[in-house]
């Protein structure tokens, strides 16, 4: 089974991958998974192996997915090669086509500066445009608000800003150190299928730190729009969410019976002495009356490098994506509310993946296998959520 297989030596699963790579095989999921469980000496020996002499004759879907997963798990290996990525354009037409240049050196972006002269052909201006916006320094994106105006793109560069988690005014919507929330072992439900592969994946493995915090259950506070009790979702520490500087405990509380399914966005006020205050008014009887997520005690851990950056696409099921802070896993396109007090946009503040059980004996899925995300300002104390499904 493939399960066994990837819990197997390191050795083996590199040569599987380099055998798919080689021979051209269907890799498909196989493969995707394969690529998550390398080390990462492997990684930086099968990106070396065929991404170096890359060109368009050999370019295939196994080699797109080796570059996809290594511009999520390690950049950095890619960052010799971004020249040549530039002109073989590997997963080209995807939303991860210019992943490979994340936080890519000062001479990429000198490279892409000269790629977007005034006198380049428009699909390459715009090209080297994405590829200086995914670099998220400080100086590409001096050069695409220039861009933005000359090419012209097509959307304004709020949005572009937007996509990468950054504020009309360059200031960052995220944090850089992500933590991982991390479940009793038996929470969740066992596969149903034995093709899935559930929580071995790395991600589901790390050392959470000590001290526990509360899950699920039923929250302090009312909903403004069907006057029900809120859900909790979970218990911090409000300098662990950007809430303020203070260790004091934050109830993260929404309405999942009116999330999503009656409003897109709840919002809610934090008070200094704990209590949770809807900020959305109505008289709404909703279609579908949540039951509370299981309780459980959760704990925390600093996320690895490897896994800084994870898609929800990507990830296929397989990762833990129940994250706070860190570049946020979007299931459709980069959405940050404004805050209801002050207006500006919402840093984000925390994120959480389908499967979670419900007090019913259910799998709460936030619409169809989709993530739910959280958003804090610290100013205002609001916090706002809403989830995202395909």
């Amino acid at each position: 089974m493939l399960r066994d297989f990837l819990s197997g030596p390191e050795q083996e699963i590199e040569g599987f991958v380099d055998a798919i790579i080689a021979n051209q095989y269907d890799g498909g999921t196989c493969l995707d998974a394969a690529l998550s469980h390398l080390t990462e000496e492997a990684l930086d020996r099968q990106v070396r192996k065929w991404v170096a002499a890359l060109d368009a004759d050999s370019l295939d879907e196994n080699i797109d997915a080796l570059i996809a997963y290594a511009s999520l798990q390690k950049p950095a290996a890619l960052h010799p090669f971004l020249e040549r990525l530039f002109e073989v354009q590997p997963n080209q037409g995807s939303y991860y086509a210019a992943w490979p240049w994340r936080e890519a050196p000062a001479s990429a972006i000198a490279f892409l500066a000269n790629k977007a002269g005034a006198n380049a052909d428009k699909d390459v201006r715009m090209q080297a445009f994405e590829c200086l916006l995914e670099t998220r320094q400080p100086a590409a994106l001096e050069i695409c608000a220039s861009l933005a105006k000359s090419i012209p793109t097509e959307h304004p560069m709020a949005l572009y800003l937007e996509s990468i988690s950054f504020s009309e005014n360059g200031q960052a919507l995220h944090t850089d150190e992500p933590l991982h929330l991390i479940f009793p072992r038996k929470h969740f439900k066992p596969p149903t299928q034995s093709w899935n592969l559930p929580r071995i994946h790395p991600s589901w493995q790390l050392q959470a730190e000590e001290g526990a915090y509360r899950f699920g259950g039923t929250g302090s506070g009312q909903c403004g729009l069907c006057g029900g009790a809120l859900h909790r979702l979970v218990e911090l520490p409000e300098n662990r969410i950007g809430l303020s500087e203070r260790p004091q405990l934050a109830s993260l509380e929404t309405c999942l019976s009116c999330l999503g399914m009656e409003q897109p966005v709840l919002h809610y006020r934090h008070e200094e002495s704990g209590a949770v205050t809807s900020l959305d008014k109505g008289e709404i009887a909703p279609e579908f009356v949540a039951a509370p997520l299981q309780q459980c005690e959760v704990r925390l851990v600093p996320t690895p490098a490897r896994w800084r950056w994870q898609d929800w696409a990507l990830s296929n099921g397989r990762e833990n994506l129940h994250r706070i802070g860190g570049f946020p896993s979007w299931v459709q396109s980069a959405n940050h509310p404004s805050c209801p007090c002050c207006g500006e946009k919402m840093q984000f503040m925390m994120q959480l993946d389908s499967e979670l059980p419900d007090e019913d004996g259910e799998e709460w899925l936030w619409g169809s296998g989709g993530i739910c995300y959280g958003f804090s300002c610290a100013p205002c104390r609001t916090t706002a959520y809403m989830w995202q499904c395909t």
